[in-house]
């Protein structure tokens, strides 16, 4: 609609990626949970820069770094509700690095959270290098075309820094950034 052409390939990546969502399935390593947030993230990223009318093709790996920080930051957030629900997002050859068994991320011990703790901050080390990933690929003509998702990363990346701070807290209280905090966040984007 509107010239916007949904190329299959996209749109195929993330029917694939809820599948995955559905199935509950499970990450082996940091290279196959990059895969979901690839499918699931990055999709609707490149989608948004051709809606956003963005003409340089570099947009396309903006989106796709942006959308691989956001998801694993969500993740990183989100542990203890999704393991309620019964799904584990993190690697699990992360966890076992760290001795950190999925009942843990539930009901964790004193020695567990010391665990968790180094267990986030590595995996927050990895959001935020994706996050630095997609401001260098962010074609400079294009900057204001992506001002919203400029936005949201700007947003994303104070949120990281909170869980990164928080640790095994994230199991506690859900970290956020407060409407405040976005609004001048935005404001100095948009001025900026």
């Amino acid at each position: 609609r509107d010239g916007v052409a949904l190329t299959p390939p996209v749109s195929d990546d993330l029917l694939e990626g809820v599948e995955w969502d559905l199935a509950g399935r499970r990450y082996a390593d940091a290279r196959e949970l990059r895969q979901y947030c690839l499918r699931v993230a990055s999709t609707v990223g490149r989608l948004s820069v051709r809606v956003f009318g963005c003409e340089d093709p570099a947009a396309e790996g903006y989106a796709e770094e942006l959308g691989v920080a956001l998801q694993w930051t969500n993740i990183l957030r989100d542990v203890r509700e999704d393991g309620e629900r019964g799904r584990v997002y993190l690697p699990q050859d992360a966890l076992l690095r760290h001795g950190v068994a999925d009942a843990d991320l539930l009901a964790p011990s004193r020695d567990v959270r010391a665990r968790l703790d180094a267990l986030i901050r590595e995996q927050a080390a990895y959001a935020r290098d994706r996050f630095d990933a997609a401001e260098r690929a962010l074609p400079s003509a294009e900057r204001r075309r992506l001002l919203a998702a400029r936005i949201m990363a700007a947003v994303y990346r104070v949120l990281l820094r909170k869980v990164e701070r928080m640790g095994s807290a994230v199991l506690d209280r859900r970290p956020r950034v407060s409407a405040a905090g976005r609004g001048l966040i935005a404001l100095r984007l948009f001025l900026g």
